[in-house]
């Protein structure tokens, strides 16, 4: 098997051909390891794959996981297999039209997420994603050193589990650090008043979300997405009004987000 990583002409991606999901070896493993740590968000074009190449080609990257729990996000309530490993996430319950990273108000939120397109609309429907690495890396000196002081906490209470994480999370196999809120789960800052808090996550917020640091695919059927959520944040565009979009995802178990 010949697996090609051609990257993207943007801050990171890169889009992979030749691989045969059936046929995984531990070279091939090391391959896509490899990649997704250098690029942080690998592109499959319509790989197409079954519930059980899905499931296969996330193991990859960690242990699948289920993503519901009465604690968390009830709007992922739908599967497309009986372990409930694969949610389906569709534009009408969950369009994601926000800047986020998955799930991070768990205690251990997941380190990667593979997501496969089952239904597009005729047009739209593009995704975004942004390289918190970058983000982190570009702030002032004195800015950096004030983040890393400080921890965030994130998700809604009575909706979701809430947890405290560091604001800047260093990967555990690349030894990178990134900027780690986001605007869709990060809620506050520990030991800060609500007003200040809002106020500096507003300002990290506009620091990360800038279109220098992104890449954007548009879709085909059956194109698979995976992803490191410890230095990514993404957006699913909502611009193709009524029609409908639905993607299969699985997430692999990361690990309690840390500063060294």
């Amino acid at each position: 098997m010949q697996i090609r990583v051609e990257p993207l002409s943007a801050s990171l991606g890169a889009r992979v051909e030749g691989l045969a999901v059936d046929a995984l070896d531990d070279a091939s493993l090391g391959v896509l390891q490899e990649a997704l740590d250098l690029h942080q968000v690998l592109f499959f074009p319509e790989l197409d794959p079954t519930p059980a190449q899905h499931k296969a080609l996330a193991s990859v990257f960690g242990e699948p996981e289920r993503h519901g729990d009465p604690k968390e996000d009830q709007r992922e309530a739908y599967y497309a297999d009986d372990e409930k490993l694969i949610s389906i996430i569709d534009s009408k319950r969950n369009p994601a039209n926000f800047w986020h990273t998955d799930a991070t108000f768990r205690e251990a939120p997941p380190g990667a997420s593979c997501l496969a397109v089952k239904v597009l609309p005729e047009r739209g429907g593009d995704t975004l994603w942004l390289d918190t690495y970058r983000a982190f890396e570009e702030l002032a000196a004195p800015v950096q050193e004030l983040a890393r002081q400080l921890r965030a906490i994130h998700g809604y209470p009575g909706r979701t589990a809430t947890n405290s994480h560091p604001v800047v999370r260093t990967h555990p196999r690349t030894g990178r650090q990134a900027l780690w809120v986001n605007r869709g789960w990060t809620t506050g800052l520990e030991g800060i008043p609500h007003k200040q808090a809002q106020s500096l996550l507003n300002f990290f917020f506009d620091a990360m979300e800038q279109p220098e640091y992104t890449c954007r695919w548009s879709w085909s059927l059956g194109d698979v997405a995976i992803w490191d959520n410890r230095c990514t944040m993404h957006y699913a565009l909502l611009d193709f009004g009524d029609a409908y979009r639905e993607i299969h995802r699985v997430i692999v178990a990361g690990e309690k987000p840390f500063l060294s």
